[in-house]
């Protein structure tokens, strides 16, 4: 992929974050036809190790 498509499928999100007690929530909106592959990017990234 090019850099224009993931960051037109990963960053232009509709969405919410919530906050509810301690808790945040990022909610996407239903509509959002990307939503697996945005999942699977960010489970990526929460993998890296950033020294």
């Amino acid at each position: 992929m090019q850099i224009d498509t993931i960051r037109t499928r990963i960053i232009k999100v509709a969405s919410k974050l919530v906050k509810s007690g301690r808790s945040l929530y990022f909610k996407l909106a239903s509509s959002f036809v990307y939503q697996e592959f945005f999942w699977k990017v960010l489970q990526r990234v929460q993998k890296l190790k950033f020294n």
